[in-house]
């Protein structure tokens, strides 16, 4: 396919570069490799649509936005998927390699220079128009800036980026999402026929046709029904509202059904999320030996739910809890300590303040009664 001998080709040149502006991005190699992949599949996916003269800058943002997505997800959630479970805990033998560190200590204009030419990989041209400098200043100082840093980057762990990996992802990516396309144009074109069909009919009329039709829950109101009937919040327990949302009633952002609030009682403020996607090809990931008890997976009325708990040095706590229904329903519930949301951006919690209680309102198996109530589907 041209699809894949393009993209295949593009990937052999960029991967490298995109790993590179990725660690800038994270500091962790390993974090890098994992924003380059998803942000590979992205782009193959969205590849007939790429401008190829603008194929980098393109890359650059799909690389970014990934970096931040990820780093929304809260600090338990970034898992590396394998195929087979480690027999001992990896160990990061480039904990001593802090990159961003040694970018600071280079004067302002050579670590611009670098940045752009050997992270972004432009050109001395390019470069030059950007930082406003002559090509002879960019020349001196990318000379000056990379010898600094070249003993540093002789220590970088080699790519795990595999191009025929990328590729196949990628496939079953666009695959499942051209399914989803053609299946919801058939049932909009069978739902069109319908409605045809019955308006050509004659119709009778009733003495008791009403002008309007009764009002219809929506699925976020029905959601929240079931979320507070099932007695989420304990007795001697407040659920206050978090920034751009009420208190455990649904909304929907980011092509997911979302519910949050803040837990209350004597002992301090915990935060609670509820989220639901669809994403019917999604399967529980093993737990990890270094996770031991704290991790288990096992099987709630039909449904495969995966409940952890991670532990910070600086004593937070965190819950999470997710279920894989039958319908393709993706249900993620996680409860902290936490006891703050970030106010721009609706029911996420800010996992840079520090605890405010001794652990979470809501345990394990609160979560998992949660998680698997019925009705509660995308």
């Amino acid at each position: 396919m041209d699809r894949d001998r393009e993209f295949g080709e593009f990937v052999d040149a960029r991967a490298l570069v995109m790993r590179r502006t990725a660690y800038l991005l994270c500091g962790d190699w390993h974090r890098a490799e994992d924003i380059v992949q998803q942000a590979l599949i992205k782009m193959y996916v969205a590849w007939s649509r790429v401008r190829k003269d603008s194929v980098d800058a393109y890359a650059r943002k799909v690389l970014v936005r990934t970096a931040i997505d990820e780093t929304r997800r809260g600090f338990f959630q970034r898992e590396r998927i394998v195929d087979t479970v480690p027999e001992s805990a990896v160990v990061d033998t480039t904990t001593d390699l802090d990159l961003r560190e040694a970018l600071n200590a280079l004067p302002a204009g050579q670590r611009a220079v670098v940045v752009l030419r050997y992270w972004e990989d432009l050109s001395i041209t390019e470069t030059a128009r950007i930082l406003g400098r002559t090509e002879g200043t960019v020349k001196s100082q990318a000379a000056k800036g990379l010898a600094a840093l070249r003993d540093l980057l002789e220590d970088e762990p080699a790519s795990r980026i595999h191009t025929s990996e990328v590729i196949r992802r990628g496939r079953t990516k666009l695959v499942r999402r051209r399914t989803a396309i053609a299946g919801a144009l058939a049932f909009v074109l069978l739902a069109g026929f319908g409605t045809v069909g019955y308006l050509a009919s004659p119709q009778k009329a009733s003495s008791n046709q009403v002008s309007e039709a009764a009002p219809v829950l929506d699925q976020n109101a029905r959601l929240t029904v079931i979320l507070r009937n099932a007695g989420v919040v304990p007795p001697g327990v407040k659920a206050e509202d978090v920034p751009g949302a009420k208190a455990l009633q649904f909304f929907e952002r980011d092509g997911r059904r979302q519910a949050a609030a803040l837990l209350v009682d004597a002992q301090g403020s915990s935060a609670l999320t509820v989220l639901l996607y669809r994403d019917p090809g999604a399967k529980a990931p093993a737990c990890l030996p270094e996770e031991g008890a704290d991790c288990r997976i096992e099987n709630v009325d039909g449904i495969e739910v995966r409940s952890s708990l991670s532990r910070r040095e600086d004593g937070l706590l965190a819950h999470d809890v997710r279920a894989y229904r039958p319908d393709g329903t993706y249900v993620e519930i996680r409860s902290t300590n936490l006891g703050a949301f970030v106010p721009d951006v609706p029911g996420l919690s800010d996992w840079s303040s520090a605890p405010s209680r001794p652990a979470p309102v809501l345990g394990r198996d609160a979560l998992i009664k949660i998680a698997t109530l019925p009705g509660l589907t995308f």
